[in-house]
Formats: C-alpha cells, structure tokens, sequence
C-alpha cells in the first residue's frame, strides 16, 4: 500500500506542476500584454488616461510629462519581450533586449515631442541624440557579434 501511496503523490504532483505552469505563463501573459497596451496608450494618445490616479496631476507641455511618455516606451518594450518570452522556444539574446528597450524608449520620447509641443528643451535634444547613438551603437555590436559565430560546432 506505501508504494501506491508514492506513486499517486508523485503523478498528483506532477499534474500540480503542469497547471502550476500554465497559470504562471498565463499570468505573464495578462501582465505582458497589459504593459504592452498601457505603455502604448499613454504613448501615442494625445492626452493622458484620466482614469488612472497616477497621471490625474500630469498635465500637458511639461517636462514630467515628456518623460512619462519616453518611460511608457520602456513598458511597452518590457511587454512585447515577455510576449515573445512566453511564446518563443529559442532563447531572447541580451543584446535583442536592449535593442528593444532603446528603440521603444526613443519611440516614447518622439511621441513627447509630437504631443507635448511646448518647445524642446535641450536636455530632451541631448538624450533623444544619446539614445539615437545608444542604439545604433547596440545594433552595430550586436550584427559583429552574430557575425562572429561559429556555427561549424
């Protein structure tokens, strides 16, 4: 009877892992897709989302509300990698990732300068050229870097 006993406790608890996986990746996916339509929405909308309690003292042509909108490319860039996380089989490469966050960063910050015309500040220029720079650079490296793998193993 121990041994049955054994055998139902291991079989129970792999069954329990499997669902315990399944939630954990449909969880992942709620909070990926989430990031994904929030960070766009405050993003490329004309004006914040009045619901959220967050963004009620934000107002328009600031600085503050620039950067709201240059860090709403980071959730944006955050929820598109744990999508392709959750569904893809091959591994995200580090330099893919920061490729991502750079370019969805700067997305967010052009939509600043699009929707919040109250001129450009020259920190806004100096970080919009840095980013631009950042991500070329991250680009270059990362084509050497694939470049330069061996695939005759």
């Amino acid at each position: 009877m121990d041994g049955l006993w054994r055998t139902f406790i291991f079989v129970g608890s792999v069954y329990a892992w499997s669902v315990m996986t399944k939630i954990i990746k449909g969880y992942l996916f709620l909070i990926g897709l989430f990031s994904l339509i929030m960070g766009s929405w405050v993003m490329l909308s004309p004006n914040f989302i009045s619901w959220y309690p967050a963004f009620d003292d934000i107002q328009r042509d600031t600085s503050l509300a620039i950067f709201v909108r240059t860090i709403s490319g980071v959730f944006v860039a955050s929820g598109y990698i744990l999508l392709r996380f959750i569904f893809s089989s091959s591994k995200v490469q580090l330099g893919t990732v920061l490729i991502y966050l750079c370019a969805f960063t700067l997305v967010g910050k052009f939509c600043g300068f699009v929707y919040d015309t109250n001129g450009f500040q020259q920190h806004d220029v100096i970080a919009s050229i840095l980013g631009i720079l950042t991500l070329i650079g991250l680009y270059v490296i990362h084509r050497h870097r694939k470049n330069l793998i061996n695939y005759d193993l």
